[in-house]
């Protein structure tokens, strides 16, 4: 029998690129109020967080769906959650030195499909979440900007490994930064 189970929830996409010390140093000089909008960054890349507080504030849902007409729902911390807390410069590409993040983002709601099929009926307690969680360090002028970054990394049934069908999100207004952080402080 086929199950797929879905998490909901609303969190931030932030993106990234990196930049020079010293081309941020110059832009401080010649502009100390609006340097960030002023800066030049370089090649994009990008780190998804689906939620700042993803198991307290966010309160994502998790749906087991049995089949069109039975739908289970359940909060994600009434599953079994391994979390990992891993260094900001592992998350953020850590061999690059001398560089700052030029980070920005924005809120979205989304949405994680896995399915899989090889049970006939389904155990909650069997189902578990991997997620990884990073503290971000505050922002070159000494402010918070997020204060984590959580993802899911997979999820598993009765210790094996589920197949993430797709990933949907819907960017919402509100835009966070830019900002730029030191990952080396």
């Amino acid at each position: 029998m086929k199950f797929n189970i879905e998490i909901k929830g609303f969190g931030q996409r932030v993106f990234y690129s990196y930049i020079e010390k010293e081309l941020v140093r110059e832009a401080r000089e010649a502009n100390r109020e609006r340097y960030i909008d002023y800066i030049f960054h370089g090649v994009d890349n990008n780190v998804h967080s689906s939620g700042e507080d993803l198991l307290e504030s966010n309160r994502p849902v998790v749906y087991i769906i049995v089949n069109e007409k039975e739908k289970l729902r359940v909060s994600l911390n009434k599953i079994n959650c391994e979390v990992k807390s891993h260094p900001a410069k592992k998350i953020f590409q850590p061999y690059v030195k001398n560089n700052l993040l030029f980070c920005f983002g924005y809120n979205e709601e989304y949405i994680h499909t896995y399915s899989f099929s090889d049970v006939e009926e389904i155990d909650i307690d069997k189902i578990t979440a991997r997620i990884v969680e990073t503290e971000i360090p505050k922002t070159i002028e000494n402010n918070v900007w997020m204060q984590k970054i959580i993802h899911i990394e997979s999820m598993l049934y009765d210790g094996k490994e589920i197949k993430r069908e797709e990933f949907l999100s819907r960017p919402l207004a509100s835009i966070l930064g830019p900002v730029i952080i030191d990952l080396e402080n």
